[in-house]
């Protein structure tokens, strides 16, 4: 089978590599993967910057495939089944209570991921995908959907009513926008490009932020809501963004951090936003995927109301080399995805 490989730290490291195609074992299904979403994940864990991985790691997240195999003592699925592997295989349970549950996520730092043709999973780490969705549209549900539907309907419980503040176009970003409007939410989406922020817009945000025209965006989220602050910000930039969530949110309000492109360098106000994030009660979530329930209570909700992912792109997996290099300037509006089938 083919496969995009990560031979060690470095892009010039990553490559379409000829595999032997994996046997599943006992409680194992073997996939013929059809589609894989793109993520900056894939980048960095190209580069290295997760640490040390196995050597010849497969990349990729998130993916959606066709069951053609059953390990021993498999029931419950059959052949033919279109089905997304559980991101963090190991989250079966309510929550993650071990660092060995927390790394065994698809496409390292331990476990082969969806860039090829055919992936062996744990047959309970399984979730049948939508089936009004496209291959690429389902194959970004597992990381890029979770993580959104995590933060919007379970970490922060946003209802009717509510304020969101989405920074960013990329996946996580349009998915969260999606949810919260199902929720009835009103949203406002915040980015530095005004092309994309018109087609928030047309995807149903209520208001939008150039940040780089407004670079304090918190006094224009406050000012939307009459002062009151939003009920929940998704902040993919940590560090460097994380103070003027703070600033933006209401007393008791969630500020999810779904990535760190501010790197490990704080902004220099944060400090001086500590002292209204314990007077108001904010609460600071880590977002990263979730768990099978949430899968499966994410992938009933999509079917329901016929919801469609973003997708800004389809490409070959001859491609990959290119999008996964591609992900960190994050030109796109929604998901890269790789056709595999």
């Amino acid at each position: 089978m083919r496969a995009l490989v990560s031979h060690g730290a470095g892009l010039e490291r990553l490559q379409i590599t000829e595999r032997d195609v994996p046997c599943p074992g006992p409680g194992q299904v073997l996939l013929r993967m059809r589609a894989a979403a793109v993520a900056l994940r894939d980048y960095k864990m190209a580069c290295g910057a997760y640490g040390s991985a196995h050597s010849a790691l497969v990349l990729g997240g998130e993916g959606v495939g066709e069951i053609v195999e059953l390990g021993a003592g498999v029931t419950g699925w059959s052949r033919g089944e279109r089905v997304n592997p559980l991101y963090v295989q190991g989250w079966t349970a309510a929550r993650v209570s071990t660092q060995a549950v927390a790394t065994s996520t698809l496409g390292g730092p331990r476990l082969d991921g969806c860039f090829a043709d055919h992936l062996a999973v744990s047959a309970d780490a399984l979730v049948a995908a939508p089936p009004h969705l496209s291959d690429a549209q389902a194959a970004t549900l597992p990381f890029a959907g979770l993580t959104a539907w995590c933060a919007v309907r379970e970490q922060a419980a946003v209802g009717a009513g509510d304020t969101v503040v989405v920074q960013g176009t990329g996946g996580i970003g349009l998915f969260a926008l999606q949810f919260a409007k199902l929720a009835g939410a009103r949203v406002i989406v915040t980015s530095k490009n005004d092309a994309k922020l018109e087609r928030a817009r047309a995807l149903g945000a209520d208001h939008v932020i150039n940040y780089r025209a407004q670079p304090e965006w918190s006094g224009a989220v406050l000012e939307f809501t009459a002062g009151r602050g939003a009920d929940l910000i998704l902040d993919p930039g940590g560090t460097q963004t994380l103070a003027q969530a703070l600033r933006a949110l209401r007393p008791g309000g969630t500020a999810c951090v779904i990535g760190a492109l501010g790197g490990a360098g704080g902004s220099p106000d944060i400090g001086v936003s500590l002292p209204r994030l314990l007077g108001h009660n904010l609460r600071v979530q880590g977002s990263n995927a979730g768990s099978l329930a949430s899968h499966q209570a994410m992938a009933r909700a999509i079917g329901e109301a016929r919801m469609a992912p973003v997708i800004e792109s389809v490409l070959p997996l001859d491609a990959g080399v290119e999008a996964v290099a591609a992900a960190p300037k994050s030109e796109q509006f929604g998901k890269v995805c790789l056709q595999i089938a």
